[in-house]
Protein backbone atom coordinates (compact mmCIF):
# COMPACT_ATOMS: atom_id res chain seq x y z
CA UNK A 1 0.00 0.00 0.00
CA UNK A 2 1.07 3.42 -0.77
CA UNK A 3 3.23 5.75 1.92
CA UNK A 4 1.22 9.16 2.24
CA UNK A 5 2.97 11.98 4.01
CA UNK A 6 0.09 13.41 6.01
CA UNK A 7 -3.76 12.40 7.19
CA UNK A 8 -6.42 14.19 9.64
CA UNK A 9 -8.50 12.71 11.84
CA UNK A 10 -11.93 14.08 12.68
CA UNK A 11 -13.36 12.86 15.77
CA UNK A 12 -17.25 13.05 15.65
CA UNK A 13 -18.08 9.95 18.11
CA UNK A 14 -19.28 12.00 21.23
CA UNK A 15 -22.07 12.07 23.01
CA UNK A 16 -22.42 16.08 23.30
CA UNK A 17 -24.22 15.57 26.96
CA UNK A 18 -23.17 19.10 28.39
CA UNK A 19 -24.86 20.46 24.63
CA UNK A 20 -28.39 19.53 26.29
CA UNK A 21 -29.56 18.29 22.70
CA UNK A 22 -30.78 15.47 21.66
CA UNK A 23 -28.53 15.36 18.31
CA UNK A 24 -24.56 15.73 19.33
CA UNK A 25 -23.52 18.85 18.84
CA UNK A 26 -20.75 17.85 15.53
CA UNK A 27 -23.80 17.34 13.44
CA UNK A 28 -26.20 20.47 13.92
CA UNK A 29 -26.27 22.51 11.39
CA UNK A 30 -25.67 26.27 10.67
CA UNK A 31 -27.01 27.53 7.50
CA UNK A 32 -27.25 24.47 6.06
CA UNK A 33 -23.76 22.81 6.98
CA UNK A 34 -23.00 20.74 10.26
CA UNK A 35 -19.93 21.42 12.35
CA UNK A 36 -17.68 18.99 10.17
CA UNK A 37 -18.54 20.55 6.56
CA UNK A 38 -18.19 23.96 8.32
CA UNK A 39 -14.75 23.16 9.22
CA UNK A 40 -12.96 21.41 6.22
CA UNK A 41 -14.50 24.46 4.01
CA UNK A 42 -12.37 26.85 6.14
CA UNK A 43 -8.92 24.99 5.66
CA UNK A 44 -7.13 23.60 2.64
CA UNK A 45 -7.85 19.90 2.30
CA UNK A 46 -4.92 19.52 -0.14
CA UNK A 47 -2.82 19.03 2.53
CA UNK A 48 -3.98 16.08 3.70
CA UNK A 49 -3.39 12.73 1.31
CA UNK A 50 -6.79 10.96 3.57
CA UNK A 51 -9.19 12.32 5.86
CA UNK A 52 -10.66 9.99 8.72
CA UNK A 53 -13.72 10.67 10.25
CA UNK A 54 -14.58 8.96 13.45
CA UNK A 55 -18.34 8.36 14.12
CA UNK A 56 -20.86 6.34 15.78
CA UNK A 57 -22.29 3.84 13.21
CA UNK A 58 -25.55 5.64 13.91
CA UNK A 59 -25.13 8.92 13.02
CA UNK A 60 -23.80 7.92 9.57
CA UNK A 61 -26.50 10.09 8.21
CA UNK A 62 -25.24 13.29 8.75
CA UNK A 63 -22.15 12.56 7.06
CA UNK A 64 -23.09 10.26 3.95
CA UNK A 65 -22.90 13.29 1.62
CA UNK A 66 -19.80 14.12 2.68
CA UNK A 67 -17.85 12.56 -0.57
CA UNK A 68 -20.10 14.57 -2.60
CA UNK A 69 -19.48 17.67 -0.54
CA UNK A 70 -15.67 17.67 -1.53
CA UNK A 71 -15.04 15.58 -4.07
CA UNK A 72 -11.58 15.70 -4.27
CA UNK A 73 -10.86 14.74 -0.91
CA UNK A 74 -10.01 11.09 -0.23
CA UNK A 75 -11.95 10.27 2.93
CA UNK A 76 -11.92 7.16 5.20
CA UNK A 77 -14.40 6.53 8.24
CA UNK A 78 -14.12 4.38 11.68
CA UNK A 79 -16.00 3.63 14.17
CA UNK A 80 -16.01 5.52 17.53
CA UNK A 81 -14.64 3.50 19.99
CA UNK A 82 -16.38 3.56 24.33
CA UNK A 83 -14.15 7.22 25.16
CA UNK A 84 -12.67 9.35 23.12
CA UNK A 85 -8.86 7.67 23.94
CA UNK A 86 -10.28 4.96 22.09
CA UNK A 87 -12.04 6.42 18.81
CA UNK A 88 -8.67 8.32 18.44
CA UNK A 89 -6.55 4.61 18.62
CA UNK A 90 -9.43 3.42 16.09
CA UNK A 91 -8.45 5.75 13.77
CA UNK A 92 -4.71 5.44 14.25
CA UNK A 93 -4.93 1.33 13.25
CA UNK A 94 -7.24 2.22 10.59
CA UNK A 95 -4.55 4.96 9.27
CA UNK A 96 -1.60 2.43 9.92
CA UNK A 97 -1.64 0.22 6.85
CA UNK A 98 -1.24 3.86 4.92
CA UNK A 99 2.40 4.26 7.03
CA UNK A 100 1.48 8.10 7.16
CA UNK A 101 4.80 10.54 8.32
CA UNK A 102 2.10 13.17 10.55
CA UNK A 103 -1.19 12.72 11.41
CA UNK A 104 -2.94 15.46 12.73
CA UNK A 105 -5.84 14.64 15.59
CA UNK A 106 -8.80 17.26 15.55
CA UNK A 107 -12.22 17.39 17.94
CA UNK A 108 -15.29 18.07 15.40
CA UNK A 109 -16.28 20.07 18.25
CA UNK A 110 -13.71 22.89 17.35
CA UNK A 111 -14.92 24.05 13.85
CA UNK A 112 -13.33 27.51 13.75
CA UNK A 113 -9.72 26.43 13.60
CA UNK A 114 -8.40 28.24 10.50
CA UNK A 115 -5.73 26.71 7.82
CA UNK A 116 -3.29 29.25 9.01
CA UNK A 117 -2.77 27.09 11.91
CA UNK A 118 -2.97 23.89 10.62
CA UNK A 119 -0.19 25.09 8.72
CA UNK A 120 1.55 26.12 11.32
CA UNK A 121 1.54 22.33 12.64
CA UNK A 122 2.47 21.25 9.81
CA UNK A 123 5.35 22.98 9.46
CA UNK A 124 6.32 22.34 13.33
CA UNK A 125 6.45 18.32 12.64
CA UNK A 126 9.42 19.00 10.44
CA UNK A 127 11.21 19.12 12.90
CA UNK A 128 9.50 17.67 16.23
CA UNK A 129 7.88 14.89 17.21
CA UNK A 130 4.67 16.75 18.05
CA UNK A 131 2.87 20.29 17.75
CA UNK A 132 0.09 20.69 20.33
CA UNK A 133 -1.40 24.11 20.05
CA UNK A 134 -2.45 26.54 23.40
CA UNK A 135 -3.64 29.41 24.31
CA UNK A 136 -3.08 31.25 28.01
CA UNK A 137 -6.36 31.54 30.13
CA UNK A 138 -7.40 35.02 30.14
CA UNK A 139 -9.45 34.63 33.56
CA UNK A 140 -7.72 34.53 37.21
CA UNK A 141 -7.70 31.64 39.16
CA UNK A 142 -8.24 31.99 42.97
CA UNK A 143 -8.44 29.18 45.49
CA UNK A 144 -8.58 29.96 49.68
CA UNK A 145 -8.62 34.06 48.52
CA UNK A 146 -5.93 33.79 46.91
CA UNK A 147 -5.33 34.48 42.66
CA UNK A 148 -2.75 32.34 41.17
CA UNK A 149 -1.63 30.63 38.05
CA UNK A 150 -2.41 33.57 35.77
CA UNK A 151 -0.22 31.58 32.82
CA UNK A 152 -2.63 28.31 32.64
CA UNK A 153 -2.56 27.06 29.27
CA UNK A 154 -5.32 25.52 27.58
CA UNK A 155 -4.75 22.98 25.05
CA UNK A 156 -6.46 22.78 21.70
CA UNK A 157 -6.77 20.37 18.53
CA UNK A 158 -5.72 19.39 15.94
CA UNK A 159 -2.91 18.25 17.60
CA UNK A 160 -0.09 17.30 15.68
CA UNK A 161 2.04 14.20 15.82
CA UNK A 162 4.66 12.16 13.83
CA UNK A 163 2.34 9.16 13.37
CA UNK A 164 4.85 6.80 14.90
CA UNK A 165 5.26 8.38 18.00
CA UNK A 166 1.39 8.39 18.75
CA UNK A 167 0.81 5.04 17.84
CA UNK A 168 3.41 3.90 19.67
CA UNK A 169 2.28 5.85 22.67
CA UNK A 170 -1.56 4.52 22.38
CA UNK A 171 -0.30 1.29 22.41
CA UNK A 172 1.67 1.04 25.31
CA UNK A 173 -0.14 3.85 27.42
CA UNK A 174 -1.68 2.30 30.99
CA UNK A 175 -4.10 5.59 30.91
CA UNK A 176 -7.87 3.99 29.88
CA UNK A 177 -9.36 7.35 29.43
CA UNK A 178 -7.01 10.29 28.03
CA UNK A 179 -9.21 13.75 27.06
CA UNK A 180 -6.75 14.00 24.28
CA UNK A 181 -3.91 12.49 22.56
CA UNK A 182 -1.11 14.74 24.02
CA UNK A 183 -1.38 13.24 27.38
CA UNK A 184 0.44 9.94 26.36
CA UNK A 185 3.09 11.57 25.22
CA UNK A 186 6.51 11.89 27.69
CA UNK A 187 7.31 15.42 28.12
CA UNK A 188 10.36 15.29 26.31
CA UNK A 189 8.40 14.54 22.77
CA UNK A 190 5.37 17.32 23.41
CA UNK A 191 5.89 20.51 21.52
CA UNK A 192 4.10 23.76 22.28
CA UNK A 193 2.65 26.36 19.85
CA UNK A 194 0.47 28.93 20.01
CA UNK A 195 -2.85 28.10 19.08
CA UNK A 196 -5.19 30.64 18.33
CA UNK A 197 -8.01 32.28 20.44
CA UNK A 198 -10.76 31.75 18.18
CA UNK A 199 -10.35 28.42 17.71
CA UNK A 200 -13.14 27.91 20.26
CA UNK A 201 -14.94 24.86 20.83
CA UNK A 202 -18.63 24.11 20.93
CA UNK A 203 -19.64 22.89 24.12
CA UNK A 204 -23.13 24.30 25.52
CA UNK A 205 -25.99 25.33 22.72
CA UNK A 206 -24.92 29.09 23.80
CA UNK A 207 -22.27 28.71 22.07
CA UNK A 208 -23.25 28.02 18.93
CA UNK A 209 -24.15 31.81 19.09
CA UNK A 210 -20.01 31.90 18.13
CA UNK A 211 -21.06 31.45 14.83
CA UNK A 212 -22.35 34.91 14.33
CA UNK A 213 -18.62 35.46 14.67
CA UNK A 214 -17.84 34.16 10.94
CA UNK A 215 -21.07 34.10 9.02
CA UNK A 216 -22.09 36.36 6.86
CA UNK A 217 -26.29 36.42 6.66
CA UNK A 218 -27.59 35.56 3.37
CA UNK A 219 -30.23 37.73 1.48
CA UNK A 220 -32.65 36.78 -1.09
CA UNK A 221 -35.04 38.71 -3.01
CA UNK A 222 -38.73 37.52 -4.54
CA UNK A 223 -40.86 39.44 -6.59
CA UNK A 224 -45.01 38.74 -7.12
CA UNK A 225 -47.59 40.18 -9.11
CA UNK A 226 -51.50 39.40 -9.55
CA UNK A 227 -54.70 40.95 -11.23
CA UNK A 228 -58.13 40.32 -11.19
CA UNK A 229 -61.12 41.86 -12.49
CA UNK A 230 -64.03 43.13 -10.23
CA UNK A 231 -67.30 41.06 -10.28
CA UNK A 232 -69.65 44.39 -11.47
CA UNK A 233 -72.73 42.38 -10.39
CA UNK A 234 -72.13 42.52 -7.00
CA UNK A 235 -71.51 45.08 -4.07
CA UNK A 236 -69.50 43.67 -1.58
CA UNK A 237 -66.85 40.30 -1.26
CA UNK A 238 -64.20 42.27 -1.59
CA UNK A 239 -60.80 41.06 0.21
CA UNK A 240 -57.24 42.28 0.31
CA UNK A 241 -54.60 41.06 2.42
CA UNK A 242 -56.75 39.06 4.23
CA UNK A 243 -59.42 42.15 5.21
CA UNK A 244 -62.73 42.54 3.99
CA UNK A 245 -64.04 45.58 2.67
CA UNK A 246 -67.19 46.95 1.53
CA UNK A 247 -66.99 46.63 -2.02
CA UNK A 248 -67.51 44.47 -5.37
CA UNK A 249 -65.57 41.19 -4.89
CA UNK A 250 -62.71 40.28 -7.50
CA UNK A 251 -63.55 37.14 -9.88
CA UNK A 252 -61.30 34.17 -9.57
CA UNK A 253 -60.95 30.30 -8.43
CA UNK A 254 -60.31 31.22 -4.84
CA UNK A 255 -61.35 34.63 -2.56
CA UNK A 256 -58.96 36.38 -5.47
CA UNK A 257 -57.23 38.01 -2.73
CA UNK A 258 -54.90 39.72 -5.32
CA UNK A 259 -52.66 40.95 -2.38
CA UNK A 260 -52.27 37.87 -0.70
CA UNK A 261 -51.54 36.42 -4.00
CA UNK A 262 -48.93 38.45 -4.88
CA UNK A 263 -47.08 38.33 -1.59
CA UNK A 264 -47.21 34.19 -2.10
CA UNK A 265 -45.55 34.28 -5.31
CA UNK A 266 -42.95 36.73 -4.05
CA UNK A 267 -41.64 34.35 -1.03
CA UNK A 268 -42.27 31.34 -3.64
CA UNK A 269 -39.59 33.84 -5.81
CA UNK A 270 -37.49 34.21 -3.16
CA UNK A 271 -37.48 30.62 -1.55
CA UNK A 272 -36.80 29.71 -6.04
CA UNK A 273 -39.79 27.59 -5.86
CA UNK A 274 -42.78 27.62 -8.56
CA UNK A 275 -45.95 29.90 -8.87
CA UNK A 276 -48.19 29.76 -6.95
CA UNK A 277 -50.89 28.22 -9.25
CA UNK A 278 -48.80 25.16 -9.42
CA UNK A 279 -49.76 24.35 -5.33
CA UNK A 280 -53.41 25.78 -5.82
CA UNK A 281 -54.31 24.84 -9.09
CA UNK A 282 -57.38 27.17 -10.18
CA UNK A 283 -58.54 23.43 -11.78
CA UNK A 284 -58.54 22.07 -8.64
CA UNK A 285 -62.21 22.22 -6.77
CA UNK A 286 -60.27 22.01 -3.31
CA UNK A 287 -59.59 25.69 -3.33
CA UNK A 288 -63.00 27.04 -4.82
CA UNK A 289 -63.55 29.79 -2.77
CA UNK A 290 -60.59 29.21 -0.40
CA UNK A 291 -59.36 31.80 1.79
CA UNK A 292 -56.45 33.13 0.42
CA UNK A 293 -54.97 33.35 4.35
CA UNK A 294 -54.42 29.55 3.97
CA UNK A 295 -52.24 29.78 1.21
CA UNK A 296 -50.01 33.01 3.10
CA UNK A 297 -49.53 30.27 5.75
CA UNK A 298 -48.38 27.89 3.28
CA UNK A 299 -45.88 29.97 1.89
CA UNK A 300 -45.12 31.04 5.99
CA UNK A 301 -44.54 27.00 6.51
CA UNK A 302 -42.44 27.22 3.20
CA UNK A 303 -40.21 30.03 4.88
CA UNK A 304 -39.83 28.00 8.34
CA UNK A 305 -38.83 24.47 6.46
CA UNK A 306 -36.21 26.86 4.47
CA UNK A 307 -34.72 28.59 7.54
CA UNK A 308 -35.74 32.15 6.32
CA UNK A 309 -37.20 34.82 7.70
CA UNK A 310 -38.63 37.97 6.16
CA UNK A 311 -36.84 41.25 6.40
CA UNK A 312 -38.69 43.23 4.33
CA UNK A 313 -42.18 43.03 2.77
CA UNK A 314 -43.26 46.09 0.22
CA UNK A 315 -47.08 46.01 -1.20
CA UNK A 316 -48.42 47.82 -3.85
CA UNK A 317 -52.06 48.30 -4.93
CA UNK A 318 -52.22 49.26 -8.73
CA UNK A 319 -56.22 50.67 -9.02
CA UNK A 320 -59.03 53.41 -8.74
CA UNK A 321 -61.25 51.98 -6.59
CA UNK A 322 -61.43 51.22 -3.43
CA UNK A 323 -59.13 53.91 -1.33
CA UNK A 324 -56.40 51.71 0.01
CA UNK A 325 -55.14 53.89 2.73
CA UNK A 326 -58.40 53.57 4.60
CA UNK A 327 -57.83 50.00 5.43
CA UNK A 328 -53.68 50.03 5.03
CA UNK A 329 -53.27 49.63 8.71
CA UNK A 330 -55.61 46.86 9.12
CA UNK A 331 -54.03 44.95 6.11
CA UNK A 332 -50.86 45.50 7.63
CA UNK A 333 -51.56 43.78 11.21
CA UNK A 334 -53.35 40.92 9.56
CA UNK A 335 -50.40 40.22 7.76
CA UNK A 336 -47.92 40.91 10.39
CA UNK A 337 -50.49 38.41 12.97
CA UNK A 338 -50.71 35.72 9.96
CA UNK A 339 -46.42 36.05 9.21
CA UNK A 340 -45.51 36.42 12.96
CA UNK A 341 -43.25 39.25 11.57
CA UNK A 342 -42.98 43.07 13.13
CA UNK A 343 -45.32 45.51 11.42
CA UNK A 344 -42.72 47.77 11.17
CA UNK A 345 -41.15 45.74 8.00
CA UNK A 346 -44.52 46.15 6.34
CA UNK A 347 -45.14 48.32 3.60
CA UNK A 348 -48.68 48.62 2.04
CA UNK A 349 -48.68 51.71 -0.83
CA UNK A 350 -51.13 52.56 -3.91
CA UNK A 351 -51.18 54.03 -6.97
CA UNK A 352 -53.83 54.76 -9.96
CA UNK A 353 -53.31 53.54 -13.29
CA UNK A 354 -54.09 56.90 -14.43
CA UNK A 355 -57.30 55.89 -16.11
CA UNK A 356 -54.87 53.24 -18.72
CA UNK A 357 -56.86 50.00 -19.36
CA UNK A 358 -59.39 47.97 -17.64
CA UNK A 359 -57.70 49.00 -14.58
CA UNK A 360 -57.81 53.00 -14.93
CA UNK A 361 -61.60 52.30 -16.11
CA UNK A 362 -62.17 51.53 -12.54
CA UNK A 363 -62.99 47.23 -13.29
CA UNK A 364 -59.88 45.58 -11.85
CA UNK A 365 -57.21 45.87 -8.96
CA UNK A 366 -53.73 44.69 -9.71
CA UNK A 367 -50.88 43.88 -6.96
CA UNK A 368 -47.24 43.97 -7.04
CA UNK A 369 -44.92 42.18 -3.93
CA UNK A 370 -41.80 41.98 -3.35
CA UNK A 371 -39.78 40.43 -0.61
CA UNK A 372 -36.53 40.02 1.13
CA UNK A 373 -35.61 37.05 3.11
CA UNK A 374 -32.59 35.79 4.99
CA UNK A 375 -31.15 32.91 6.62
CA UNK A 376 -30.48 35.16 9.89
CA UNK A 377 -33.89 36.98 12.12
CA UNK A 378 -33.10 40.71 12.33
CA UNK A 379 -35.61 41.34 14.47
Amino acid sequence: MKKIKNALVILAGGKGSRFGKKLPKQFIEINGENLIHFFLKRIDTRNFDKILIVHKYSHLKYIKNIRIDFPSVNFLFANAGKNRQLSSFNALRKLKPFKPKNILIHDAARPFCSNKLIVKILKQLKKNYSAIPYVYSVDKKVVANKEFNNKLKLIQTPQGFEFKTIFEAHKKTLIKNAKDDSILLPQNKIKFIRGENLNLKITYSDDLNYFKLFLKPVFKSGIGYDIHRFDTNTKKGLKLCGIKINYSKLIGHSDADVGIHSICDSIFGALSMKDIGYYFSNSNQKWKNKDSLHFLAFAKEKLKEKKFFIVNLDINFICEKPNINKYRKKMIKKLSSTLKIPEKIISIKATSNEKIGFIGDGLGIAAESIVQISNEKLY
